[in-house]
C-alpha cells in the first residue's frame, strides 16, 4: 500500500525543497543518508505551477484550485525497516505532542494516523503516518487545507492510498 502511493505522488508532482519546520523535517535529517528510505520533497513553486494550466472543464478547474493552495509536500518512506514499528512509535509520539489527533485507521496489518496543525479554524498541515510491516511512511502536507476539496481531488486523481480521506469529510 505505501509503494502505490508514492508511485502516484511521484508520477504527478516531481520533487523539489519546501520550507522547514513541519512534522516530518527532523526525521528527513535523521534518515537523510539511510539508503532504505525514500525522500520526496515538493515545492510551492511546484504547485504553483499548476496554476498555469487551463482548465477544460469545472472538475479540472477545482483540482487546480486545490492543488494551487497547497505550500509543500514531503514523504519519507521506508522500506525493509526491521524496527519500523519503533520508527512510527517514535514520530508519533513526537508528533502527538504537537499536532490534533483526527482520525486513526487499524487493523491487523498497518496502523494509520491522521493530525492537523490548525491556525484561525484553517488547517495548516496535514500528516499522514503509517506502519505497515517493515515499510513506514510519514507523509506532511503544507498550505491551506480543506478537507473537503482534498477529497474531492483524491477522488478525481485516483490515487491510491488516498481512499481514507473519505472519510475525513466528515470530520
Amino acid at each position: 500500500m505505501i509503494k502505490p502511493l508514492v508511485i502516484a505522488l511521484a508520477i504527478c508532482f516531481t520533487s523539489a525543497g519546501i520550507a522547514q519546520n513541519n512534522a516530518i523535517d527532523k526525521y528527513f535529517s535523521n534518515y537523510a543518508d539511510d539508503e532504505r528510505f525514500t525522500k520526496v520533497s515538493i515545492s510551492s513553486k511546484m504547485f504553483n505551477l499548476f496554476t498555469n494550466f487551463s482548465a477544460e472543464d469545472a472538475d479540472e478547474q477545482q483540482v487546480i484550485e486545490t492543488i494551487s493552495k497547497l505550500k509543500g509536500l514531503k514523504i519519507l518512506i521506508g522500506n525493509e525497516i526491521t524496527d519500523s514499528k519503533q520508527v512510527y512509535k517514535s514520530v508519533n509520539s513526537t508528533t502527538a505532542n504537537s499536532y490534533e489527533e483526527l482520525m486513526t485507521v487499524e487493523n491487523a496489518e498497518q496502523e494509520m494516523i491522521f493530525y492537523i496543525s490548525e491556525s484561525s479554524g484553517i488547517i495548516t498541515e496535514l500528516v499522514l503516518l503509517m506502519y505497515e510491516g517493515e515499510n513506514v511512511m510519514i507523509l506532511s502536507l503544507t498550505g491551506d487545507i480543506d478537507l473537503q476539496e482534498l477529497s474531492n481531488l483524491s477522488d478525481k486523481m485516483d490515487i491510491q492510498g488516498f481512499e481514507e480521506f473519505k472519510n475525513l469529510k466528515n470530520k
